[in-house]
């Protein structure tokens, strides 16, 4: 029997990231609509994601608090409104705010649903669930450019609309699936907040396990998104549609192995687990560098997908482990700081990308990813002793 529980967490994982990252192949549409070059077009990233980083930090917590279906519900109701208000913008200016609307909203939804999903699902099944949970992230980071670009053949705006509702939809749908689930609540004090955060903070499993997702996930979205730009310059110039497809493979590829490095978690241990999945995606940053046509930029990406899907495998089973008695806490932390990374990158990249070009940028993120792995080692070591 399907568990429509597991359904929405799963679809509500997804619908962030398609918004987050269709902005990669709507770079030509969204840089001749509002007259702005692509690092100008590529900073509403860094709009959705800043407030969304920086809310998560408080949600997951009040939702340990307060309870998780009323903080869900409010966050999809501002994330669509934000994709909507996306939707009509004319001005740069106007997108930027709509994309923090947007990012807002998703804020009430990631650190929930995701602790949702460490509420239902027994410890021996975790490696695979949250393996499931980020091939459904996964497969919005890959839907996000690949619907967009071929709909921004009729209309850039279209795609937004379309989130919108997609996101009322899986709203309805957690609504139901929760309709007979109760709720551990507590009173929603600034004060007790203002603790389970602190002793969050405090604990070093969960400090290193969040620092390892910000250089995560900054690494990934640095060469990602400035990809995207260089695929659109001569010599290539491909169009918004070929782009979203090329972008695209390092969220197919992610989706095929999720699922795998799920159980690899599972089978082989949290800390072997996450070493081959950062050994792939240092080996894919080395071969971008010698990326020169559509078809190689397509393969290194896929390698990378791949790589990247087994350490999300990994970091996201342990973030609903660190602090089993607080997982709303520990998954704030953790999805607040490695969502930064995701905000930070095209603002901390753009300076190497516009003076060094990309390779560069492969070359940073291949020292990154190493000292991502050992972030991971000290959250496992640390663990060991007791700490």
């Amino acid at each position: 029997m399907v568990d429509l529980r597991r359904v929405a967490i799963y679809l509500g994982a997804f619908t962030g990231p398609l918004a987050g990252n269709a902005v990669l192949a709507l770079v030509p549409a969204l840089k001749q609509a509002f007259d702005a070059s692509g690092p100008e077009v590529l900073l509403s990233i860094t709009f959705f994601m800043v407030p969304f980083a920086f809310i998560m930090l408080f949600t997951g917590t009040l939702s340990d608090i307060a309870g998780r279906k009323k903080l869900l519900v409010f966050g999809f109701i501002l994330y669509a409104t934000g994709n909507f208000l996306c939707s009509t913008a004319n001005q740069l200016e106007f997108f930027y705010l709509a994309r923090t609307i947007s990012g807002v909203g998703f804020a009430f939804v990631q650190p929930v649903v995701q602790a949702m999903l460490g509420d239902i699902v027994p410890e021996n099944q975790r490696g695979r669930a949250m393996g499931i949970f980020g091939a459904a992230t996964t497969l919005g980071i890959a839907l996000g450019p690949l619907l967009a670009g071929f709909i921004s053949t009729v209309n850039w705006r279209l795609t937004f609309i379309i989130i919108s509702l997609l996101a009322l939809c899986i709203m309805l749908l957690t609504i139901y699936a929760y309709r007979a689930s109760t709720e551990a609540k507590g009173r929603m004090r600034a004060k007790t907040l203002i603790s389970a955060l602190g002793e969050g903070l405090h604990n070093r499993k969960v400090v290193f396990l969040s620092i390892g997702g910000f250089l995560t996930f900054m690494c990934y979205i640095s060469t990602l998104s400035f990809i995207s730009d260089q695929l659109s310059l001569p010599p290539l110039s491909l169009a918004s549609e070929q782009i979203g497809t090329i972008t695209s493979m390092a969220g197919v590829a992610g989706i095929l192995a999720a699922p795998a490095g799920g159980l690899l978690v599972d089978k082989i241990g949290r800390l072997r687990a996450g070493a081959v999945g950062y050994a792939i995606m240092a080996v894919a940053f080395l071969l971008m560098t010698r990326a020169d046509s559509s078809l190689t930029y397509a393969a290194f990406l896929a390698i990378l997908g791949s790589g990247i899907a087994i350490v999300w495998a990994t970091l996201l089973t342990l973030s609903v482990e660190v602090m089993p008695e607080a997982k709303g806490t520990s998954t704030s932390i953790f999805n607040c700081l490695r969502f930064f990374g995701y905000a930070a990158a095209p603002v901390l990249f753009a300076p190497i990308y516009i003076s060094l070009g990309l390779d560069y940028i492969n070359i940073t993120d291949l020292a990154i990813t190493l000292l991502a792995f050992f972030c991971l080692y000290f959250v496992i070591l640390i663990g060991r002793r007791g700490g």
